[in-house]
């Protein structure tokens, strides 16, 4: 993955730097809203694939949006609750169950219907819409599996069964962005890892 993570940053950095030339020009919204034109579809078209990258080398692309923002004077704290710009990693997360949530609803590809079964209800469930997660046929495999979309599976069945429930993939998506937004509007330095893991998940929902 490193070579694609390559390409991202080849790409972004010198629409950064052309960005950043006018930013004497422009208010911080308009800045903000000229990234996320002219670098998000840069750094996000590849999101499907990028969650087999390790986290050293996605945490290269935080860093060059991090970068836009110190060049403005703005934290991603402010950044993400004042003018909704997420860092990378978290839109991707947010993105990842996004796309399970849309076989979910049934509204992709049949091929994916098929692919991504529901899983049998059973008792103890966090949601009824679980899907399988081919966890049991996991032996020596387990780093690759933690860097799949099947990772992301375990995660969308722990979440709460009102979130689960959502009528539409941007009803689902916009919940689970304020609920992040709310932890950093709250002060919780933790916020840039909502949605990171199953014990996250967990811990957040059910703690």
């Amino acid at each position: 993955m490193v070579p694609c993570i390559e390409a991202i940053l080849s790409k972004g950095r010198p629409k950064i730097r052309a960005m950043l030339k006018a930013k004497d020009m422009y208010s911080l919204k308009h800045m903000l809203n000229q990234f996320k034109t002219h670098v998000w579809s840069v750094t996000e078209y590849h999101n499907g694939a990028l969650v087999m990258a390790q986290p050293t080398q996605l945490q290269r692309i935080d860093k060059m949006q991090r970068w836009y923002l110190h060049e403005l004077d703005v934290s991603d704290t402010e950044a993400f609750v004042e003018h909704n710009f997420a860092p990378p990693s978290l839109r991707r997360r947010i993105g990842m169950l996004g796309f399970l949530h849309k076989r979910k609803l049934q509204i992709c590809h049949p091929a994916m219907v098929k692919e991504f079964e529901f899983a049998p209800v059973q008792e103890g469930r966090f949601n009824t819409s679980t899907f399988e997660s081919q966890w049991a046929t996991v032996t020596t495999h387990s780093k690759l599996y933690n860097n799949s979309l099947y990772m992301y599976i375990l995660m969308y069945n722990r979440l709460p069964q009102e979130i689960v429930d959502l009528p539409s993939v941007s009803t689902f998506q916009k919940k689970l962005t304020e609920l992040a937004k709310a932890r950093a509007d709250q002060g919780q330095t933790n916020w840039r890892c909502s949605y990171k893991d199953c014990k996250e998940v967990v811990d957040y929902f059910y703690s």
